[in-house]
This record gives C-alpha cells, sequence and structure tokens, in this order.
C-alpha cells in the first residue's frame, strides 16, 4: 500500500505547473496560519513537517524550479490545503491523517537533500514515521483506490510549465 500512495504523490506532484508552484507561493502566509492550528497533542511533529516543506518549495522554485522534489514537497502541501482528500479534516484525531502520511512520504523519499538544506536543521532526523495500517484501518482500500482515481492525472512528459494545458482549476486538489 505503500508504494500505491508513493506512486500517487509523484504522479500528483509531476502534474504541477510552475504556475501552480508560485501560486502555492503566494497562499504560503495562509497555509502557514493554519500550520498553526494543527493539534500538537495527535500530530506533534506536523506542524514543523509542513513549515520545513513550504521553506523547501520557497528555495527550490529558484535553484531547481523543473524538479522532483520541490514538485513532491509542493503537492504535500497542496494536498493538506485541500478541504476535501481521503480523510475529511474534521474528523477529530484522524482527519490530518492522510496529509500526515504524505508529508511522511516525501520527507523519506529525500531526506538526504532535505538534512543538507538551509533549513534541515528544523526537523528531527529520521522523521517519525506512520503505519499505512492506521490508514487503513479509517480508510476503506475501497476508497482508497476510488480516492486515487478521482484525483488521477496523466503524468508529465516535460518539465512543469514549460508546456500542456494543466491549468489550477482541472485538478481537484488544487482547490
Amino acid at each position: 500500500m505503500t508504494e500505491e500512495i508513493t506512486g500517487f504523490v509523484q504522479n500528483q506532484a509531476r502534474s504541477l505547473s510552475l504556475a501552480d508552484i508560485k501560486r502555492l507561493i503566494a497562499d504560503l502566509p495562509a497555509l502557514r496560519e493554519r500550520f498553526a492550528k494543527i493539534p500538537t497533542q495527535t500530530y506533534p511533529y506536523l506542524t514543523d513537517q509542513l513549515q520545513f516543506l513550504s521553506l523547501a518549495v520557497e528555495d527550490l522554485v529558484a535553484r531547481d524550479p523543473a524538479g522532483e522534489i520541490l514538485g513532491e514537497a509542493a503537492f504535500a502541501l497542496l494536498y493538506f490545503r485541500r478541504a476535501t482528500d481521503l480523510i475529511p479534516d474534521s474528523i477529530p484525531g484522524m482527519g490530518l491523517l492522510d496529509d500526515a502520511i504524505i508529508v511522511r512520504i516525501v520527507l523519506s523519499r529525500h531526506e538526504h537533500v532535505f538534512k543538507s538544506s538551509s533549513h534541515g536543521h528544523m526537523l528531527s532526523w529520521p522523521a517519525p514515521s506512520f503505519d499505512v495500517d492506521q490508514l487503513l484501518s479509517v480508510v476503506s482500500p475501497i476508497r482508497l483506490t476510488s480516492f486515487y482515481l478521482s484525483m488521477a492525472s496523466e503524468p508529465r512528459t516535460t518539465a512543469p510549465g514549460i508546456c500542456g494545458s494543466n491549468s489550477w482549476q482541472t485538478r481537484p486538489w488544487l482547490e
């Protein structure tokens, strides 16, 4: 199941355009206000992880605007921003579990780069892990599959923002 979620993150990250990422950066002040409202007793690391990813996105957009790491970090932030996702955020104690798992996957996939970044000192390494079984205990595999399909988009064959008609409004997780 972890491979499926990782593939989902990679696919969605590849579908981002540079314009999508620039809009995300413009929205970061509002997102950072939302980070501060995350219940730390339930998700003790998520605020710091999201803050770290927001700083990484700001840094990476200038250095590697077509990079895989930028795309995945941006997708994790966009997924957190999304009002409707796999587990509704309004469910007390569980609503951010899917968001936390996606953030964790992105952090672990690129840990070596993130650790050596200028903001690498912000997080404890290794980042806390989540058990996919915990996610599945809340969400049935059927719902997970149908959710993936509802958010599916074609993978990019070019760098983000270079060509294609991937508009902000046509991808539901950008809402």
